[in-house]
């Protein structure tokens, strides 16, 4: 997202202040890269992705298990991240 974040934000309606992490070919899988929990221990969380497995969900539980609410959201691989997907996110943030 890292390149087309420009053109992402807008067109889905985003802040542009909102964080991000930068993907590079191959992605990141969240249950084996600590990355993201590092980067925010205490945050809710929200991975948007269009591929889930092994750890994910079980690192998922445990953040929100420890006070980090977490969701995975997964995003249709043949259309792409849209803003129902969006939509979907916000609704759970507004939701804590």
């Amino acid at each position: 997202m890292a390149a087309g974040t420009g053109r992402t934000r807008p067109a889905l309606g985003l802040p542009t202040a909102w964080p991000h992490i930068p993907v590079r070919a191959g992605g990141v899988r969240f249950g084996h890269q600590s990355k993201l929990s590092a980067l925010y221990p205490r945050r809710a969380l929200a991975v948007l992705d269009d591929q889930f497995g092994g750890k994910d969900p079980t690192t998922a539980d445990q953040r929100s298990a420890d006070g980090a609410p977490t969701v995975l959201h997964p995003v249709d691989p043949y259309h792409g991240l849209r803003r129902a997907d969006v939509d979907t996110v916000l609704t759970w943030l507004r939701r804590l």
